[in-house]
């Protein structure tokens, strides 16, 4: 993927995550990883990011795997980094709201 250590690997409890073999790849490949409590809320970006770039493709009209990959890169590269910037705003949320649910 192009990620060069240290870099930490963030483990939210999902099912799938926690199968063996994922465990086994964390513990040979990550040195450190970030793990959350069960039921924590979520506070990865990534599910936003996706929302965003899903809304942003279905304006086009795509007819190919090819064509899907291309407006998926070139609305990528336009992301603006403000999702990530959001995280101490996040954290702040989940606070006020004692872990329950935020309007993010």
């Amino acid at each position: 993927m192009g990620i060069l250590p240290p870099y930490k690997l963030y483990q939210d409890n999902d099912l799938k995550h926690n199968a063996h073999i994922c465990r086994l790849w964390s513990l040979y490949h990550c040195l450190q990883a970030i793990r959350t409590p069960a039921q924590s809320p979520d506070l990865n970006p990534i599910e936003n990011i996706w929302d965003h770039l899903n809304n942003r493709i279905r304006k086009f009209k795509i007819s190919s795997k090819n064509e899907l990959g291309e407006k998926l890169m070139s609305e990528w590269d336009k992301i603006e980094g403000n999702l990530v910037k959001s995280m101490p705003k996040r954290l702040h949320e989940v606070i006020k709201c004692k872990g329950g649910p935020t309007h993010y």
